[in-house]
């Protein structure tokens, strides 16, 4: 299992200062959270790819790679799991859920729920969408969660693009889960999602789109 993704994880799991270094609203919002992982995707962005750019095309390489290989045969697993062991009570509204990291940030930056992105059908709820920052939240009976992305410069006229994880357990159970799936998560999920992301973008770029 370490063979094949050890030269892979060396450049793309990254240490937590590298993320903490750079001034970004999720370090605030999400002072009280775990910040579990810190992932660099293999991808760079010049002066014309925004986030958001980045972003749509990610999105992408998230569905193909849920439906293949390892990585996609634990997704189908975890979520069957969910359903039997009724863990996965997503929160969706059109009011603002007390509790919640969309009720948090639209308290911080007094706005409204028609104010925040459209929460969606997947099982990521989005946060917020700024200029070089994406946070999205999912919160079960295990753990509340989110997953943080930003734009950040790497060179002159070079931006790169870190992944962050933001976890609170809930409880003695929620711990020993997020520990048990943790080198699943490490060593096949983080490094395939990784992998399709770059496959993607670089699609992209070699198309001429970008």
């Amino acid at each position: 299992m370490g063979s094949t993704n050890t030269p892979i994880m060396k450049k793309i799991k990254i240490h937590a200062s590298e993320h903490l270094m750079h001034k970004l609203k999720v370090h605030h919002l999400l002072s009280d959270f775990e910040l579990e992982d810190v992932w660099r995707v293999p991808v760079e962005l010049n002066a014309d790819h925004t986030l958001k750019l980045f972003m749509d095309q990610f999105k992408k390489s998230d569905d193909s790679f849920l439906k293949r290989g390892v990585a996609g045969w634990l997704f189908k697993l975890r979520i069957f799991l969910g359903w039997v062991f009724g863990w996965d009570k997503i929160k969706k509204s059109d009011q603002l859920i007390p509790g919640t990291i969309r009720a948090r940030y639209a308290s911080h930056e007094n706005l409204t729920h028609d104010d925040l992105p459209h929460p969606g059908s997947g099982e990521f709820i989005p946060v917020y969408q700024i200029e070089n920052e994406f946070l999205s939240e999912i919160e079960n009976k295990t753990v509340h969660a989110a997953v943080h992305f930003s734009r950040v410069p790497l060179r002159d006229n070079v931006w790169g693009v870190h992944m962050a994880v933001y976890v609170k357990p809930k409880g003695l159970f929620g711990r020993m889960y997020m520990w048990l799936i943790k080198p699943f998560r490490v060593w096949i999920v983080y490094p395939a999602m990784m992998k399709a992301a770059k496959e993607r973008w670089e699609a992209y770029l070699a198309a001429g789109e970008g």
